[in-house]
């Protein structure tokens, strides 16, 4: 078992009172096995996925990494484990303005300390596999918003993460585009990586091995689909 929830309750104070978002929620994620999670605006989908990248606490329950309870760490501790194993892609990207592809991308293997020529090649690598090697250079601002996910989707596998967490990742793309990020993550999962997508998009959750849906601030299972049912091209 890679990541497992049990009993998670997370709540905001709202003015004098509190409110729970997730309530006595479980969840268990398989060592390379995808997950889509579904459900209405606002419903606690982003909480969720922040929760399981060690970026908010909670209130009630437990959280295992690999057997380690996440919750009984040191907030040093947790970063190092969200350092290590965690990568995030977002809707929005965030992505440095200022600093160009190659300097975006970076950031993580700087913070991991790998030597200089060593992130060179692995940037090359990754921006060749992502079909986007011509932007090495380029400033942020000139890219279009598909090689912006890729950009933003480059930095996030750079350091080999254990999980890659997605939120809403094509929510700002056109139905082509989306396609060709939508197989990304099917190369990504066919290689053996972790993945927990929230989406609303039934084209996005289609893709993935499990469906749940947050609702009553807990998750249900809407099913499975085999790993060999849903394998499609690399890149359209």
């Amino acid at each position: 078992m890679l990541l497992e929830l049990s009993g998670i309750t997370k709540r905001f104070k709202n003015g004098s009172q509190y409110t729970n978002i997730l309530e006595k929620l479980d969840l268990r994620i398989h060592e390379g096995e995808s997950v889509a999670i579904k459900g209405k605006s606002g419903c606690g989908k982003t909480t969720l996925l922040n929760i399981l990248g060690g970026l908010l606490p909670f209130e009630e329950g437990e959280m295992f990494f690999n057997g380690t309870n996440i919750s009984k760490l040191t907030a040093n501790e947790i970063a190092e484990y969200r350092r290590k194993n965690v990568a995030f892609v977002t809707q929005n990207f965030h992505l440095l303005d200022d600093r160009n592809v190659f300097n975006n991308i970076a950031l993580p293997l700087q913070y991991l300390g790998m030597p200089k020529n060593q992130i060179k090649s692995e940037i090359e690598k990754t921006l060749y596999e992502l079909e986007i090697e011509h932007t090495i250079k380029r400033s942020i601002s000139t890219l279009s918003g598909g090689e912006r996910q890729r950009v933003a989707i480059a930095r996030a596998i750079i350091k080999k993460p254990s999980i890659l967490l997605a939120d809403e990742p094509t929510g700002s793309l056109d139905e082509e585009t989306e396609e060709s990020i939508l197989n990304i993550f099917d190369m990504l999962h066919q290689r053996g990586m972790t993945l927990v997508i929230v989406t609303h998009d039934d084209s996005v959750s289609s893709r993935c091995q499990n469906l749940y849906e947050l609702h009553h601030k807990k998750l249900a299972p809407l099913g499975h689909r085999s790993k060999t049912n849903y394998q499609r091209s690399i890149f359209i």
